[in-house]
């Protein structure tokens, strides 16, 4: 009985932010689209498009990740495992990555070995990573982010680590809930973290957090791979 009514609750509290934060991108897209009709001014034409192609943007990521978490929790989402080298891995990464930085800010990488290919899933690997990416630059105004892998022993640990705003310690033990936003004045939905671990967590591995306030973040995720590295 108690399992019932918690789960009520949940899905009514899902119910809820839903629909705040579908509504939230839908009504820019629909008030700036009627606007486009009626302006004759070429410079307002261009920031309202660009207002809807944001929002266009953030209501697409949002299905996505939504509809990414009830694979997660349903165990349906795909894991196709096979060699991968890691090192060209992080190297597409950062080369997509670099392009989406705020000014002030230099993304860099740090590879764990000189060749290493690995037993993995390399789309949900690459989901993640990029994932703790754009958390980092979100809320890092200058300074850098440096991502990148280390061997130890059986297992691979990735990272992030970034100089930003840092996060408390009361936020560091929500951060991995759904629709859990720490920053209400920023973009995002408050999923991502969520599927991450959720991710992670399918592939037998964990996630963690070390941040202190005012100097920086550092996401860790330990996975346990089948390792060949060759260093020279």
């Amino acid at each position: 009985k108690e399992k019932a009514r918690e789960s009520d609750r949940l899905k009514s509290a899902f119910l809820a932010n839903m629909s705040h934060e579908i509504r939230t991108p839908l009504n820019a897209i629909v008030g700036f689209s009627n606007l486009l009709l009626t302006t004759e001014n070429e410079q307002e034409k261009q920031e309202f498009v660009n207002i809807i192609e944001t929002n266009n943007q953030l209501l697409l990521q949002l299905i996505g990740d939504v509809l990414d978490l009830a694979k997660v929790e349903s165990n349906t989402l795909d894991f196709i495992y096979k060699a991968v080298d890691l090192n060209d891995l992080i190297r597409t990464i950062d080369s997509t990555e670099r392009l989406r930085l705020p000014p002030g800010v230099v993304l860099n990488f740090m590879l764990g070995a000189t060749d290493c290919v690995v037993h993995t899933e390399p789309n949900r690997l690459s989901q993640v990573l990029i994932n703790l990416i754009s958390n980092a630059r979100k809320f890092t105004k200058s300074g850098s982010i440096v991502f990148g892998y280390e061997l130890r022993g059986d297992k691979i640990y990735f990272f992030v680590k970034d100089t930003g705003m840092g996060i408390s310690p009361e936020g560091q033990s929500r951060l991995f809930q759904r629709f859990v936003k720490l920053n209400d004045f920023m973009p995002g939905n408050g999923l991502g973290l969520s599927i991450c671990k959720g991710i992670v967590e399918k592939m037998n591995g964990r996630i963690l957090v070390d941040s202190q306030l005012g100097i920086g973040t550092t996401f860790m995720v330990e996975l346990p791979c089948s390792v060949t590295p060759i260093d020279a």
